[in-house]
């Protein structure tokens, strides 16, 4: 029984890195298109390219540090 809840509790936490992995991509591609919207001054533009920029890169370090745990460092 041990075995099955360590395998459902490993798979729970891999399924949460999922869900937040795909939500950090689709922050960053509505930061992406919503910086292009009429109307918006400059500091807003940036705004929302530092965001997009910000949730691209916490998503790829992500992903960096699921490599690094699957190779054991």
């Amino acid at each position: 029984m041990s075995e099955i809840m360590n395998l459902s509790t490993v798979l729970a936490y891999f399924l949460v890195f999922l869900i937040g992995l795909y939500h950090c991509f689709n922050e960053a591609r509505h930061a992406w298109i919503t910086r292009n919207n009429t109307g918006l001054t400059i500091f807003e533009r940036r705004a929302y390219i530092l965001k997009a920029g910000l949730a691209l890169t916490l998503a790829l370090l992500a992903i960096g540090g699921l490599l690094q745990a699957i190779a054991g460092a």
